[in-house]
C-alpha cells in the first residue's frame, strides 16, 4: 500500500516535496463526511480519534508526521503535515473538557459527542499544513481507520 500510495505521489508532486514526504513518517486517515469536507475547506482545524482500547494513532504519531487523507469507501484526497499532537487519557479527563476548549476547531455536532461518550482514549491531531491531490484510488483491506505505514 505504501509503494502504490508513493507511485501516485510521484505523478502530482514536485521532487523536493516528495523526497521530504519519504523522510517522515506516514499514516493513512480513513475520513467521513461531513468532517472530511470540513477540513478540505479550512473549517475543521483539529483531526479527532477516540477509542476504548489504546489503538492507532494514540501515542503512535508525533508533530510533523504525515498523514495521507483517504475518504471512506472511496479515494486518496489530500495529505496533511501535524503541527502537535495531545493524547488524552478519559480516566484522568474528561471529554467534557476536551468538547468545551476544541469544539469550534473540531466541528463535530452533538450526536459525535454522544458516541463517544464509552471512549477512554483521545487523540487531538492539530493540522498544520493541508495539500489537496488529484483523487486516486489505492488497494485497502481491512476495516482499520487509521494506519501507521
Amino acid at each position: 500500500m505504501y509503494e502504490e500510495m508513493i507511485d501516485n505521489l510521484e505523478k502530482q508532486l514536485p521532487i523536493n516535496e516528495l523526497n521530504e514526504l519519504r523522510t517522515k513518517t506516514i499514516h493513512l486517515g480513513i475520513f467521513t463526511g461531513p468532517y472530511l469536507t470540513y477540513m478540505l475547506n479550512g473549517k475543521k482545524t483539529i483531526e479527532s480519534r477516540f477509542s476504548k482500547n489504546k489503538i492507532a494513532p494514540y501515542n503512535q504519531i508525533t508533530e510533523n508526521d504525515i498523514v495521507i487523507v483517504k475518504k471512506s469507501g472511496g479515494d486518496i484526497v489530500a495529505y496533511f503535515t501535524i503541527k502537535e499532537v495531545k493524547f488524552y487519557n478519559l480516566k484522568d479527563v474528561f471529554i467534557s473538557e476536551i468538547r468545551n476548549k476544541y469544539h469550534k476547531e473540531l466541528c463535530v455536532d452533538e450526536d459525535f459527542w454522544i458516541t463517544k461518550k464509552n471512549s477512554n482514549y483521545a487523540t487531538l491531531i492539530l493540522i498544520d499544513k493541508l495539500y489537496k491531490l488529484k483523487k486516486f484510488h489505492i488497494n485497502k483491506k481491512g476495516m482499520q481507520t487509521w494506519i501507521k505505514l
